[in-house]
């Protein structure tokens, strides 16, 4: 490709991740700027799964957000991503500007090399029975279970070498890893099986590497464009869209591999449980351009069929997919069949001078205040932009899931109220008279908390650091399969924006129908909105987090009480 697509004589900065792997990749889109006559630099960004120990699993977008936030601080010009980490819900201020050439998408079984890893001779069919496969995938684990339920499945993380080490000191028999990894790192000859989709279908966008550039970056864009593998980008958009039609993230266990050639798309798509109780896949054709309705036909076929084979109650979370992950498996636990259909959707507010502002005088607060992982997640990246360290600072977090993401980045004091709500906190938050607050918290949120503490004599300076969306539009359709889906034993409310979202999203003509789903929600003010809103209500949750819910959706359903609470 000749040098004419280049944006000058600018040097163009990778973001990259520094694991092997990450290197590997960053170095392919390297050598396609090259060759397109474009200087450039790899810039090494450490992400939240990179500040983890080597055997502890990471959620959705764990090596992703950071270096987007690099992008969007302008620290780098493009970031690379193994597309399959990308999650579904998008940053408007970015694009995914290029998809190079896919490796092999699917997935591979690896032996201990003391037992031929590599030979050929072992199959996940041929496995003896009881033996340990390792994987850190819910979606390989849940295929896995269902076609071998005589296999133990462990979970096994870390990066692709750390794996086949324990692998070969006796942690496990055998592996499930993407082929794609273990070519890009010249591990191929380890590769006992490959799996053909029809039995583990892929990760949506596995083997495909995304690179991702500023939305208003026009030129570089142009130049991305050009050095982009269509039949890709084809390929992995379909994917994403029957993910995204299935209400999953990238953590869930949702497989997909598209087909594009001579202007049509062949889809195959595949949904599990965990567990390993179902599994169904499916196929769907179509013109390659109308790939979002192939997509969400087919993801409503397999949802359906799926549904169909589960025997527990359904339950409607309105949270987001990526928010969704940790309450979805414990309601599992207990028998009960998660339904996503996000009420609210969450914006940063990006740049967010005020934040930044505020948190430059951090040493002048005696807490910083978060109610959400929303408003601890921004508070920790206007940190990152200040080169604040976490650890020093003083935090006060309602609800475990919020505390969680602050320990995760290092926070060492984070204080829980003995009640999980706002309320408690104002109530109960350790304060001198002239203490200072900070309060980071969504453009929605009420005035009970800060009022609270200012009752008690505290200064708080508050800070809107996220937008809250209702009734975000690509919710409307999984709703619509949600109600038709068959009855819905309750809805999980965890805020009244939830309330109200769902009942934009449902309309008037749907409005009767959902009200009719009795509600569970945590905390009191979202157990207001909701009966006000004309919900029944099953129970309130006394805690901010997941298993609380959970627990309480699982005692209610086991056993519907006569009445609402009061």
């Amino acid at each position: 490709m000749s040098g004419g697509s280049s944006v000058g004589e600018r040097v163009v900065r990778i973001g990259t991740r520094g694991s092997a792997l990450a290197l590997a990749q960053a170095r392919l889109v390297a050598q396609a700027l090259a060759g397109a006559g474009q200087r450039h630099e790899l810039v090494l960004v450490e992400t939240e799964g990179d500040r983890r120990a080597p055997d502890t699993a990471w959620g959705e977008g764990a090596f992703v957000k950071a270096i987007e936030q690099a992008l969007l601080d302008g620290r780098v010009d493009v970031a690379v991503h193994s597309a399959k980490d990308v999650p579904t819900d998008e940053d408007p201020r970015l694009v995914l500007a290029c998809y190079l050439e896919r490796e092999d998408p699917r997935d591979a079984l690896v032996v201990a090399a003391a037992s031929g890893g590599g030979s050929g001779s072992a199959t996940v069919a041929t496995l003896p029975a009881g033996s340990i496969v390792g994987t850190d995938s819910p979606r390989r684990a849940g295929f896995l279970r269902w076609l071998r339920p005589d296999l133990e499945v462990r979970p096994l993380h870390g990066n692709v070498d750390t794996r086949l080490a324990r692998l070969d000191g006796g942690q496990a028999d055998a592996l499930l890893l993407a082929v794609a990894g273990l070519r890009r790192l010249s591990r191929h000859e380890r590769i006992t099986q490959l799996i053909e989709p029809e039995q583990v279908p892929p990760a949506p966008g596995q083997g495909a590497i995304a690179v991702q550039a500023r939305a208003g970056d026009d030129q570089l864009i142009r130049l991305l464009r050009a050095i982009e593998h269509p039949p890709t980008r084809a390929a992995v958009e379909a994917e994403r869209a029957f993910l995204r039609a299935t209400g999953g993230g990238c953590r869930a266990p949702v497989g997909a591999l598209a087909q594009a050639r001579d202007g049509r798309l062949r889809l195959l798509g595949g949904l599990a449980t965990a567990d390993g109780r179902v599994a169904v896949s499916g196929t769907v054709e179509g013109p390659a351009d109308d790939f979002t309705t192939l997509a969400a036909d087919l993801a409503a076929r397999l949802t359906a069929q799926r549904d169909a084979l589960l025997d527990g109650p359904r339950v409607l979370l309105t949270r987001s997919p990526s928010q969704s992950v940790r309450l979805c498996a414990r309601l599992a636990e207990h028998g009960l069949r998660a339904v996503v259909v996000p009420a609210v959707a969450f914006e940063p507010i990006e740049p967010n001078p005020a934040l930044d502002a505020a948190l430059a005088k951090a040493a002048d607060f005696a807490w910083l205040a978060v109610t959400s992982a929303n408003g601890a997640s921004a508070a920790l990246d206007a940190c990152e932009r200040l080169g604040l360290e976490a650890g020093r600072l003083r935090w006060a977090a309602v609800g475990g899931a919020t505390a969680a993401v602050l320990r995760r980045a290092g926070a060492r004091e984070v204080w829980l109220p003995p009640r999980s709500s706002g309320e408690g906190l104002a109530d109960e938050l350790p304060l001198e008279p002239t203490d200072a607050v900070l309060l980071a918290r969504g453009d929605l949120a009420d005035d009970r908390l800060p009022t609270g503490l200012r009752a008690r004599g505290a200064t708080v300076e508050e800070v809107v650091c996220y937008r809250t969306v209702e009734a975000p539009p690509d919710s409307r359709m999984l709703l619509r399969r949600a109600l038709a889906g068959g009855p819905l034993a309750a809805v999980l409310f965890a805020s009244p924006s939830a309330v109200r979202g769902l009942l934009a999203l449902a309309g008037d003509e749907q409005r009767t129908d959902v009200l009719a789903v009795p509600a569970i929600c945590i905390g009191p003010t979202t157990a207001a909105a909701a009966r006000d809103a004309g919900f029944t209500l099953l129970g309130r949750a006394g805690r901010q987090d997941s298993e609380a819910l959970a627990s309480l959706a699982a005692q209610l359903l086991a056993r519907p009480p006569a009445g609402a609470p009061a």
